[in-house]
């Protein structure tokens, strides 16, 4: 269903917004907490200004709200904020964040006059990275910005970025990228400075857009839910091969959600269990469906199942129970838990002791993630991995960027010193595969090496030039 023809989210207003100072006649409003303010005020601090965008900075921005407060004694705000869902970054490049950001201003820019008629946007600016902040102008028939006016702009502006973000970016943004618009209005106050004037406003639109941030969040939780449930969860299987030896080694299984919703998308759908409390039912469900339905698996091909080191003790256990019921032919020497290099980092002596636990089961381990996680390579040699993983967002720049190939070598290198395959995932294309190949890289996956299935896919290496 296309961004125009969907409902708004219940947290876009729909009616007048309760979240203004108090003005002539108006309930006072419930008091900010005191972690809003702070957020408001780092948010403030951490400003991002003159960048690619050409975005005006804070003082632009303050004395636009100054000269208003100070003829009219009342502003309106808008506060935008991007929430971000799956690996947005390694599936469209580190620079996807900055081409949204200004897409999302230039948009912003272009409602003066149209979408905006009866308050135009007078300046806007980014905050901590993923937000903007809109100021409007009074309407020119009065001097003061009735409530119903604000709903009504705030509600156009969800509506504009909901369609740009669905027909003028990437297939696939739209699903991973979700806007939420809060409005507050700003009265002058004589008990409190500019600053702390400007914090409150700014605290209440940002309250107001996490509200509708929290719903949209709660929807996703609620499919995720349902999914569970209703066991509407399915497998996807891409093949690992070894371009040396011209063999499949294994199978990466991920899952899917329903397709109506973006939980159709494995990485999406991954990220949504990982906020939830539902992660542990998820990971359970994911893996069992994975196991089922990878019928087919070669006695010497390995199964490898994502798996937080929250998840592990357990998925573990539950693998040595259940695993060979489900499919006969998996036994533990041939499952690959692969837990993220960034885990590593959390509870670190618990996490190795669990590693290698279930390194004692019979249990192979893959860190994924590396080139992206550094700081994380002397625990991923303690770990004492199976497979390493470079990180997607590392294979995406190598052709083009020779830093990224000497660092993709030094991990080759690394690989060979914790006696660990170096595995790279999401391969597009033949000169991806040739560049990594000369520095050493033996081992592939990704839809230039096949397309993922529901059952267990064909490798063709003549395709592949191989």
């Amino acid at each position: 269903m296309a961004a125009a023809d969907r409902p708004a989210p219940d947290g876009v207003p729909s009616e007048a917004p309760q979240s203004s100072p108090t003005g002539p006649g108006e309930d006072p409003p419930r008091p900010l907490a005191e972690e809003t303010l702070r957020r408001a005020r780092a948010s403030l601090s951490s400003l991002v200004s003159e960048d690619a965008a050409q975005l005006p900075s804070l003082n632009v921005i303050a004395d636009a709200i100054r000269l208003e407060l100070a003829t009219h004694g009342r502003v309106a705000i808008l506060y935008v904020k991007l929430s971000r869902y799956g690996k947005l970054e390694r599936i469209f490049g580190w620079r996807v964040v900055t081409d949204i950001l200004d897409a999302v201003g230039r948009n912003l820019r272009e409602m003066v006059g149209s979408s905006l008629r009866k308050l135009d946007v007078i300046a806007d600016f980014t905050l901590s990275d993923n937000a903007f902040v809109v100021v409007l102008s009074r309407p020119r028939s009065r001097e003061t910005i009735a409530p119903d006016d604000l709903a009504a702009v705030t509600r156009r502006v969800y509506e504009r970025l909901q369609a740009m973000l669905l027909n003028d970016l990437a297939s696939g943004v739209y699903d991973r990228v979700h806007p939420s618009v809060g409005a507050a209005t700003i009265n002058a106050d004589e008990t409190l400075t500019f600053e702390q004037t400007l914090e409150q406003g700014v605290g209440r639109a940002m309250e107001a857009a996490e509200r509708q941030a929290v719903v949209y969040d709660d929807e996703l939780e609620a499919t995720l839910a349902e999914s569970i449930d209703n066991h509407e969860l399915e497998p996807l299987f891409q093949p690992i091969v070894d371009t040396t030896h011209r063999a499949v080694i294994g199978y990466h299984a991920t899952t899917r959600g329903p397709f109506y919703s973006p939980l159709r998308l494995p990485d999406v759908l991954a990220d949504v269990a990982r906020r939830s409390a539902l992660l542990g039912l998820f990971g359970i469900e994911a893996r069992e469906v994975a196991v089922a339905a990878a019928t087919g698996l070669l006695p010497e091909e390995l199964l490898f199942l994502e798996c937080s080191t929250v998840e592990l003790p357990n998925a573990a256990i539950l693998a040595l129970s259940e695993f060979y019921s489900l499919n006969n032919t998996l036994v533990p020497q041939h499952v690959v838990f692969e837990v993220p290099a960034a885990d590593l980092s959390h509870n670190t002596v618990s996490t190795l002791r669990i590693l290698a636990n279930v390194h004692e089961m019979g249990f192979l381990i893959s860190v994924g993630g590396l080139g992206a996680e550094f700081t994380a390579l002397e625990l991923v040699a303690e770990a004492h991995p199976d497979f390493i993983k470079l990180d997607p967002t590392v294979i995406a720049g190598a052709v083009a960027d020779p830093t990224l190939i000497d660092v993709v070598q030094l991990l080759v290198r690394f690989g060979d010193r914790v006696d660990a395959q170096l595995i790279a995932p999401g391969i597009v294309d033949l000169e991806q595969l040739t560049a990594l190949s000369r520095v050493g890289v033996e081992i592939f996956s990704g839809e230039f090496v096949a397309h993922a299935d529901t059952r267990l896919p064909q490798v063709s290496f003549k395709r592949l030039g191989l």
